[in-house]
């Protein structure tokens, strides 16, 4: 039992039951009612926020899809073969004006022109021919620029290195350049030296050197000829292209040959860029220094 003191201590231990009036109660709830809309709307908008970014994604995705299916709809159209345009003949053989003189582009307008922009690039070359020419490697005769004047490119020519990646070994990706796979001819060489830049680089931002390349294969069936420059310390070798081809990435193989010449390539198609195209161009002529005064190159 309690005393007095006993009874005194436990009325402070136990304090008074709290009493709410009416506006407490009312106050309350109303405020429970607005939480629970507030937490609606904001649920509201997330959802509707979601659903905007999904919407987005599928649209992202389907523009994607679309872009990669009509860069690749034309693929075969870039594989051009070697060998001269043709010429448009007579039934008694004889070759009919204006297809000996001027490309069949233009046998619809004989006067019509499309100036590619390579006659003063060109000037000053002593023809060679692509057999029988030495083989440079090392530091010899290396490349150090590459001119293609109907393209409008003009680019730094750089050897590529090769990267351990751990499990195997690759040749680097050409950044702003156009990449010498070291080992292969160098300019002017017996052989086929193989050379490689970017069609574009959105995404690691490797530049696009040869964004124009694609082009080739068109020109050459409009009976265009086309020509490549590569430069070297001492001397300029001129190329003339004379076929595409167009590879699955995985069959790609660095192939030579028997005669000097030079295969460029990039990707195809855009977006995808899991094919290679390989632009062949054989070895013409040979200056030792360019014209003090060469024109800007234009791409047309």
């Amino acid at each position: 039992m309690l005393g007095a003191g006993d009874a005194d201590f436990a009325l402070l231990l136990v304090p008074p039951p709290a009493i709410l009036n009416a506006g407490d109660y009312y106050a309350g709830e109303a405020d429970l009612r607005l939480s629970g809309v507030l937490d609606g709307g904001l649920r509201t908008r997330l959802g509707l926020a979601l659903l905007g970014v999904g919407a987005a994604c599928l649209l992202a995705a389907g523009a994607f899809y679309a872009y990669t299916a009509f860069g690749a709809r034309d693929l075969g159209k870039l594989v051009v073969t070697g060998g001269d345009p043709p010429r448009l003949v007579a039934a008694g053989g004889e070759s009919l004006y204006p297809g000996i003189v001027t490309p069949y582009r233009q046998w619809a307008d004989p006067r019509g022109t499309l100036d590619l922009g390579q006659g003063p690039w060109l000037e000053g070359f002593t023809a060679l021919e692509a057999v029988g020419q030495p083989s440079f490697h090392g530091e010899a005769s290396l490349a150090d620029r590459i001119i293609i004047p109907a393209l409008g490119i003009d680019a730094i020519v750089e050897n590529l290195e090769i990267v351990d990646l751990g499990d195997s070994r690759a040749y680097e990706t050409p950044r702003s350049v156009v990449g010498h796979i070291p080992g292969t001819p160098n300019a002017g060489s017996h052989g086929n030296g193989w050379y490689f830049g970017h069609l574009e680089s959105p995404l690691q931002g490797e530049g696009n050197v040869f964004r124009h390349l694609p082009r080739v294969p068109d020109l050459l069936r409009d009976g265009e000829d086309i020509y490549v420059v590569l430069q070297s310390d001492e001397s300029q070798y001129l190329y003339r292209v004379t076929e595409t081809n167009l590879l699955h990435g995985d069959d790609l193989r660095l192939s030579q040959a028997g005669e000097a010449r030079i295969t460029l390539v990039t990707c195809q198609p855009r977006g995808r860029y899991d094919h290679r195209l390989l632009v062949t161009a054989l070895l013409v002529g040979v200056r030792d220094t360019p014209p003090s005064q060469l024109p800007s190159l234009v791409v047309l």
